[in-house]
């Protein structure tokens, strides 16, 4: 357990002195002194012994709060440390340590009005920033819990933000389908965290809320790659896929003569469907023969990123009968380790496939459609959670 060292509670006790209304006695300074030796030796049960009659004086002085409540606390004495800040609050409302430590209290007993309203008023009497700056959060975190959503915005999305603070914001905006602040919000929180999943999932869901199916599916690989421990990732690479400008290059020196489509040629077309030309990759793709001969995993590549780009040109009918043919090809035969591999990829791009599908139909407000997308998504490996989510949202949406 953390706790003070000689030097540090010799300030405490100069911080209560210069701070309140009156010194520390004699008596409350000694007490505390031996306090501070009994935690040095890890002898918490004497301290709280020791430091007991400070508490019955009639008004004790903030510094015995401070130290006695903190104790309680660290010896996971909730409901006594609770009772124990709450009394040196009422005797000091005043004192914002005693507020913030109050307010910490109220939040492990779920307590969150309590919170707001005990450390709002402290956003306009005090000057204190860096305590300020804790309350707001803490604030805003309250109203979270309340599902107060606006409130978090109101309260957070203020100059300048806190890198912390921008979590909260977003699953707030994302909450209140606010898309592009909470699109805004996602890539401010992986300037500092770029390999976080949450906000590359909540960038993801923003794009789509912004019918951007494309961008959104590239957000969903980034957040499949960075949520895959045994895959390596340049997430800063991934992130700025879309500034590759050679897909034209690439396509010019294609031979058109040739008919086997393979991985270069697939490399080539997502070049292009990165970089936005969508109708020059699609052409480009249609000009070769795909048959039973093409290996699954590139013939699943290819059926992919062909609906991608009919849905990027709003082709939808075609985007998904595109997306129908992935995991159609028989797998090829091979080593035990071959035919593992293959069924893990034939997974992830059949359950891509089946998102996409999915989020398409609930762009067009096809409702069962989406809801039978995520069900069969629901049965796909590393895709229960976000089905799951997406089908109860359409239930708790009455569709």
């Amino acid at each position: 357990m953390k706790h003070l060292t000689l030097i540090a509670f010799i300030l405490l006790l100069l911080v209560g002195v210069n701070a309140q209304s009156r010194e520390l006695s004699h008596f409350e300074s000694n007490k505390l002194y031996k306090v501070n030796q009994l935690l040095e030796k890890e002898n918490y049960a004497a301290a709280l012994q020791l430091i007991q009659p400070l508490f019955e004086q009639q008004k004790p002085h903030p510094t015995v709060f401070k130290y006695g409540c903190k104790l309680l606390t660290d010896t996971e004495k909730q409901t006594e440390a609770l009772s124990c800040w709450t009394r040196g609050y009422k005797l000091y409302p005043n004192d914002i340590n005693l507020a913030m430590n109050l307010a910490d209290s109220l939040l492990k007993s779920n307590q969150y009005q309590m919170v707001i309203d005990i450390l709002t008023p402290l956003l306009v009497s005090n000057n204190d920033q860096v305590l300020l700056v804790q309350a707001r959060y803490i604030i805003g975190y309250a109203h979270y819990q309340l599902a107060q959503y606006q409130a978090v915005i109101d309260q957070l999305l203020v100059s300048p933000v806190k890198q912390h603070w921008w979590p909260l914001i977003s699953y707030s905006q994302l909450a209140l389908e606010h898309w592009q602040g909470a699109k805004s919000s996602a890539q401010q929180w992986l300037k500092s965290a770029p390999d976080n999943l949450a906000a590359w999932q909540i960038l993801a869901q923003s794009e789509m809320g912004l019918d951007n199916p494309m961008a959104a599916a590239v957000a969903i690989d980034i957040a499949r790659l960075v949520n895959d421990e045994k895959t390596p990732v340049n997430v800063n690479l991934l992130g700025n896929l879309k500034a590759y400008n050679f897909a034209a290059e690439c396509l010019s020196q294609s031979q058109q003569n040739r008919q086997a489509f393979t991985t270069q040629d697939y490399t080539c077309a997502q070049y292009a469907w990165l970089s936005g030309q969508y109708q020059q990759a699609l052409d480009f793709m249609q000009s070769f023969i795909i048959d039973s001969k093409l290996n699954s995993i590139l013939f699943d590549d290819f059926y992919l990123l062909q609906g991608q780009l009919f849905a990027a040109l709003k082709q939808n009918n075609k985007a998904i009968n595109a997306w129908k043919k992935v995991g159609k090809q028989a797998l090829k035969l091979g080593t035990a380790k071959d035919i593992k591999y293959a069924r893990q990829k034939r997974n992830q791009q059949q359950g891509k496939a089946l998102l996409l599908m999915g989020q398409n139909y609930w762009l067009a407000q096809q409702w069962p459609e989406a809801k039978a997308c995520y069900r069969k998504l629901a049965q796909t490996p590393g895709f229960e959670p976000i089905a799951k989510a997406y089908i109860e949202n359409l239930i708790r949406f009455g569709l």
